[in-house]
């Protein structure tokens, strides 16, 4: 059965979800999370491949779920943190504010990984502050010339580029 929009927004924005005042954090986790799980298996499930289109729109369109899935790119492990940081720019999410999650995850995660990330970055239309693109540089000076020579490097020299036209 194809997904449809009033499905997705059934299953990832439950209202009460949203307008439910738990009574324990917990309870409030424990909705959160289930949410989470669903975004990662809509995208990250090859189950689900036939929607995936039709996923990637909705993301796009509802700014919670675009929340949720940057949630879920804190969260998962590395498989599905790579599926989730491509979901992102073939949705064409501008995920300007969460440059320091993206950076972060080219600076400590593995080559692939870090690359859909960086894919990410070189795909945000938004504006950062000159003392943000800084802030960044200086952590990736810190790791950078010891590795300057592999793969890896190279796509921190790319970050390097992008965040100095930034400034």
């Amino acid at each position: 059965m194809p997904l449809n929009r009033d499905l997705l927004k059934e299953r990832l924005l439950d209202p009460k979800a949203y307008n439910t005042v738990y009574i324990s954090v917990a309870d409030e986790n424990k909705a959160k999370k289930e949410q989470m799980d669903i975004i990662i298996e809509l995208i990250c499930d090859d189950r689900h491949k036939p929607d995936r289109v039709q996923v990637l729109a909705f993301i796009k369109k509802e700014p919670k779920a675009a929340e949720l899935l940057m949630t879920a790119i804190r969260e998962a492990g590395p498989i599905d943190r790579k599926k989730l940081l491509t979901a992102c720019w073939e949705a064409d999410l501008d995920c300007t504010p969460h440059l320091e999650l993206f950076a972060d995850i080219v600076i400590k995660d593995e080559f692939p990984i870090a690359m859909e990330a960086l894919t990410s970055i070189e795909n945000m239309h938004g504006t950062i502050s000159t003392s943000q693109a800084e802030g960044i540089l200086n952590r990736i000076m810190e790791v950078y010339p010891p590795i300057a020579d592999t793969p890896k490097g190279h796509l921190m020299a790319d970050l390097i580029e992008l965040l100095r036209k930034w400034q």
